[in-house]
């Protein structure tokens, strides 16, 4: 594959600005041969002192939906990977392993192909015990962890004012929302797992994220974000361990409450 098929997209905003440097520093050591071209889509961006790894910035202030869009139309590959400011890389990217998920990708004529089984899939994607698939209309089945996906279902699917909230927790139970992609699967690598980890959650760093920074010699300001505790923490796993257990219930419970917030 080339350059030009994929390009990843790391969505943030300007009070977020603090990540990007520790994104980048750890972009570099791990995937420093990285092929293809990295977008920033901010609401905000001033020129800084600091190198980054983006190769274009994308300033739009609105909705994540119209910000995602407006960076795919700007990225103009048939592909694209979606990132958050705080996804973190923590181990060597192979180009080669990229290459083999695209190209999978695009022989199944896939929606979305996740390169983390999570949550766990339906099954094996006619048989091959490499790919899992997810079906429309279950609990994550669109999701933001790292993937590839193609540009013109997103283009097409996304709603102008969907947050990443909607996408994952509304849209992926809503059977109708990509009906006019039955021919296209949403598929997962069981043979690989991207090498990142979710550094920080609700402006707090995770514990993995921060022990990933020292390891690397990245010095963490916690005035600005504060370590979360092991209680932080347990929540965390514990609300993981439900979600395996039945993430249908658990996205359909989260919804109802977060309806009941908003009437309110």
């Amino acid at each position: 594959m080339k350059s030009q098929d994929l390009s990843i997209i790391i969505y943030s905003c300007w009070r977020n600005r603090d990540m990007w440097d520790i994104f980048s520093t750890l972009f570099r050591k791990y995937w420093s041969d990285c092929p293809y071209p990295i977008l920033l889509v901010t609401d905000e961006y001033q020129q800084m002192d600091k190198q980054y790894v983006f190769t274009q910035v994308i300033q739009k202030n609105d909705t994540w939906a119209k910000m995602i869009k407006e960076a795919i139309q700007q990225a103009k590959t048939p592909y694209v990977s979606l990132w958050m400011d705080d996804y973190l890389l923590c181990d060597a990217v192979q180009n080669s392993d990229i290459e083999k998920q695209l190209k999978r990708a695009v022989k199944a004529n896939a929606a979305n192909i996740r390169l983390i089984e999570s949550p766990k899939c339906y099954g094996h994607w006619k048989n091959q015990r490499n790919i899992g698939y997810y079906k429309r209309g279950e609990a994550y089945s669109l999701n933001t962890q790292v993937g590839i996906w193609n540009s013109d279902y997103l283009l097409r699917t996304l709603k102008d004012e969907w947050s990443a909230w909607d996408f994952e927790r509304i849209a992926s139970l809503d059977k109708t929302v990509d009906k006019t992609a039955e021919n296209q699967p949403i598929l997962v690598a069981l043979d690989y797992i991207f090498p990142y980890e979710e550094g920080v959650r609700k402006g707090k760093w995770m514990q993995q994220g921060a022990k990933l920074c020292k390891r690397n010699g990245i010095t963490i300001d916690t005035k600005v974000r504060p370590i979360m505790t092991n209680m932080e923490m347990a929540k965390i796993f514990f609300q993981g361990a439900v979600l395996d257990w039945n993430a249908n219930l658990v996205l359909k419970v989260q919804n109802m409450l977060a309806h009941g917030k908003r009437v309110k």
